[in-house]
């Protein structure tokens, strides 16, 4: 096979006798919310599996402190969650970068801090800018690692930080006008 100049080449087409090897990844806890590891290609929180619980779902969720899934649909406007945990409909892979449209609306003053894919090998995978595409058309981009083979209808992990701190409604915070 031919490869152009501007296609990656990774370790593995170099040494193919690697290809049957584990990578696994680590979480950092600070940008996650809640501690997740790596168990074969699976994401898990405690004992969730992120890969098992998105598909038995079927729809986005986000997970609290404690590793546990609450449905985006019945979250509180007022209450943020760090992980949101959704699957892809649809990816585009092209010249070191890839776009997913995922089927979620993300917050709509957050980051993305971070991406995982569970279920999917990390085996090949290398550092392309990803952007993901919500429900809303709202886009969002960031350097990450992305594996080799994305899978259409896969899972997808989005670490997310608030870019407006969330308002509160502690009466002493609240603007008050006087008219004379």
């Amino acid at each position: 096979m031919m490869r152009s100049r501007s296609d990656a080449v990774t370790l593995f087409d170099i040494l193919p006798s690697l290809k049957g090897i584990t990578v696994t990844r680590s979480f950092d806890t600070a940008t996650w919310g809640t501690p997740l590891r790596t168990v074969g290609v699976d994401v898990v929180a405690g004992d969730l599996s992120l890969r098992a619980e998105s598909l038995h779902r079927k729809i986005a969720f986000y997970l609290d402190a404690d590793g546990e899934p609450v449905c985006q649909s019945l979250c509180p406007t007022g209450v943020w969650f760090p992980t949101l945990v959704t699957r892809i409909t649809s990816a585009v892979v092209a010249h070191n970068r890839v776009v997913v449209y995922v089927d979620a609306a993300l917050p709509l003053h957050s980051a993305l801090l971070d991406v995982a894919f569970p279920g999917s090998h990390l085996a090949g995978a290398t550092m392309v800018d990803i952007t993901v595409v919500d429900l809303s058309r709202h886009r969002r981009t960031l350097h990450a690692e992305a594996p080799a083979h994305l899978t259409v209808t896969g899972t997808i992990a989005l670490a997310l930080s608030p870019v407006i701190p969330p308002r509160t409604t502690d009466p002493r915070h609240v603007s008050r006008a006087v008219i004379a």
